[in-house]
């Protein structure tokens, strides 16, 4: 099975051999288009013949428009060529555990056109490790922006009419999408904060006059300190992505599982949390979403007897301070007799009350105090 895949390179040196090591498995054929790359990008890239590279010059006073008019006309050659096609940035990296496989299925299935699942992969610094970059670096924020079409039957897609940022595309032909997506998006962009700012000051170079017209690649502009704060952002959002795990490392829960663990712990009082936040609750914002991805770092807490601060700070050699409290405490902490705040001791709560082993403590404190009192 023949599968193409058509890319752009400005000065991509730090990512190709993770761009390489991932693709090289997957890819029959890679073409990349490099846009004037001063650093060691092509070097890299030489030297193995399923690789063809291409100068490409920036058009019409607009690096985007070049790329977009690019990814929308350069894949056609391989029409009578390839069974599939693939557009992607060096630092995204579909994954699935056999993409291969798992493409000769959809055509067996008639299927034309996959979206891939799209998460905003995060690391504290540019990996050493020549691993491919999917099997270290697990954590990633959910990120719909980062949905793209990014592989398709070229057979079957006349035009694949891709919007400005390639992440949304119109296409025409006989186009057939997967019931069920299966594919992710892995990109791997913000591989420390270093990292970030170097990218963000090579492509800013890279616009001309359209672009900056137009605000297209504004986000290349920013400041240290709003990269900082979105960064950190990124880092709060983050958890690990369904189906990666680290080798010998307990896995941890997703962002979905940590909510639901949550939501059916009966730890989390929502009630309390709106009417101790009024930001959120102004927002229209869901109270325990807010909590797992915010507001436990901001020392919100989740119901009257929790102290997230306090817990991290007591029990510092024991729980990250990048967990989120409460999750610790439903996972284990409970179980090991830690407090949830200065004022509750579950175990002596356990006895006094003559709870069962499997009951726990603080639930059930909760749903004591919801309780109407009986008249005296």
């Amino acid at each position: 099975m023949q599968i193409h895949l058509y890319c752009m390179c400005l000065n991509e040196a730090k990512i190709i051999p993770y761009f390489l090591s991932h693709y090289r498995d997957i890819a029959t054929k890679i073409y990349v288009f490099d846009n004037g790359s001063t650093d060691d990008s092509l070097h890299l890239l030489a030297g193995d013949e399923r690789i063809t590279v291409a100068p490409v010059e920036t058009r019409h006073e607009s690096f985007a428009d070049t790329y977009t008019s690019l990814m929308n006309n350069a894949w056609k050659p391989s029409r009578e060529k390839a069974d599939w096609v693939i557009t992607a940035e060096m630092d995204e990296h579909l994954h699935h555990p056999d993409l291969p496989a798992y493409l000769r299925q959809c055509r067996t299935d008639g299927i034309t056109l996959l979206t891939s699942v799209g998460y905003n992969m995060i690391t504290e610094a540019f990996p050493t490790d020549p691993r491919p970059l999917w099997r270290q670096i697990v954590r990633g924020a959910r990120a719909p922006d980062y949905d793209k079409p990014a592989v398709f039957d070229p057979q079957a897609i006349v035009e694949i009419n891709y919007r400005h940022g390639r992440h949304a595309a119109d296409p025409t032909g006989r186009v057939t999408p997967e019931a069920r997506r299966q594919v992710k998006l892995l990109h791997y962009k913000s591989l420390g904060l270093d990292y970030v700012c170097e990218r963000n000051d090579t492509l800013a170079v890279g616009l001309k006059a359209v672009d900056l017209q137009t605000g297209r690649g504004a986000h290349y502009l920013r400041d240290q300190a709003r990269t900082r704060a979105d960064f950190e952002t990124i880092r709060a959002q983050a958890r690990r992505v369904p189906g990666l795990r680290l080798d010998g490392v307990a896995p941890e829960p997703t962002f979905e599982d940590e909510v639901d663990l949550l939501d059916r712990s009966g730890l989390f009082d929502p009630v309390h949390y709106l009417a101790q936040n009024g930001d959120v609750a102004s927002a229209g914002i869901d109270p325990l979403v807010h909590f797992c991805t915010f507001g436990w770092r901001e020392d919100r807490a989740p119901n009257r007897h929790f102290a997230p601060r306090w817990y991290h700070r007591i029990y510092r050699h024991e729980v990250s301070d990048e967990v989120n409290p409460l999750l610790d405490y439903v996972l284990e902490g409970e179980r090991l007799g830690r407090f949830p705040g200065p004022d509750f001791d579950p175990e002596l709560y356990r006895l006094a009350e003559r709870l069962n082993p499997s009951e726990s403590p603080l639930r059930h404190l909760l749903a004591s105090e919801r309780r109407p009192r009986k008249p005296a």
